[in-house]
């Protein structure tokens, strides 16, 4: 199979696996307005596994290549960069990796992150969404267990924030959703994916 099939294969099994997650979504949606007339979107959900693991997950290389993208580097600390592409043959650095710059981090606990490169032909405004940031907050609920939540300050009213409010509403529900199952199933076997996909 040439590289453009296996390439579309994995991006359709990508949509397909999310149209499925999302029908059974156990992400809690506590999005709010604020005093000021901005919206706050406040996506959280119970993964069954130890905070710390969850926090590898989310913090690590190998980690974020176990639940959300099958090519990831992780450079955690404060001001370095986690880079994802669902493009399993991207290099680092390439043009249509999704790069975030770390903004902030209590360790064990929460970071923040604001968009420095979004892949080309989004169906979103890049440049409205680089002016918000996102934090993660990694609460253990007992030993087991832990919540986490994307939290997302910021957005006005009218477009392009609407727009941009109902992509990443999806979004990241979805990325909940994958983290959630990544230790429900085990990590992802992205070439088996890729795989699956092309025969169907």
């Amino acid at each position: 199979m040439s590289t453009m099939l296996l390439r579309a294969s994995f991006a359709l099994s990508t949509l397909l696996t999310a149209t499925a997650a999302l029908a059974a979504s156990a992400v809690v949606d506590t999005s709010r307005a604020e005093p000021d007339g901005t919206r706050t979107m406040h996506l959280s959900i119970e993964v069954p596994a130890p905070a710390a693991d969850v926090w590898t997950a989310l913090t690590t290389s190998e980690g974020w290549r176990g639940w959300a993208a099958p090519v990831a580097q992780v450079e955690f600390r404060l001001g370095g960069i986690i880079e994802t592409s669902y493009n399993p043959d991207a290099a680092p650095g390439a043009p249509g990796s999704i790069r975030n710059e770390i903004v902030a981090y209590l360790p064990q606990r929460m970071f923040a992150i604001r968009n420095v490169q979004a892949p080309p032909k989004t169906a979103f405004d890049v440049a409205t969404f680089q002016s918000l940031h996102t934090v993660i907050l990694v609460e253990p609920v007992d030993q087991r267990r832990t919540r986490v939540a994307f939290v997302q300050p910021g957005y006005r009213g009218g477009e392009p924030w609407d727009t941009v409010y109902k992509h990443f509403s999806w979004g990241n529900a979805w990325t909940l959703d994958q983290l959630k199952a990544r230790f429900e199933n085990g990590p992802v076997d992205w070439k088996k994916r890729a795989e699956q996909a092309a025969r169907k």
